[in-house]
């Protein structure tokens, strides 16, 4: 049976593992302004499409950036 301060430590132990750091993927390539500017990219390759009269490949790039804009909102 396991004492109160072996308790005390286990519980001090995971709060310890869930307020660690962020891992590398999160903090440094999912952030909020990284995901804005890939949909800026499909953005303007979507009216390069236009300019050159792919309206499928602009409407895909199109469709692209606004479920980016939803992950965006998202980290």
């Amino acid at each position: 049976m396991s004492t109160h301060e072996e308790a005390v430590a286990d519980i001090k132990k995971a709060k310890s593992v869930l307020d660690a750091e962020p891992t590398l993927i999160s903090k440094k390539f999912f952030t909020h302004t990284s995901v804005s500017m890939v949909k800026s990219g499909f953005r303007i390759l979507a009216g390069v499409a236009l300019c050159f009269g792919d309206f499928v490949v602009a409407g895909a790039l199109l469709v692209v950036a606004e479920l980016l804009g939803i992950a965006e909102e998202l980290v």
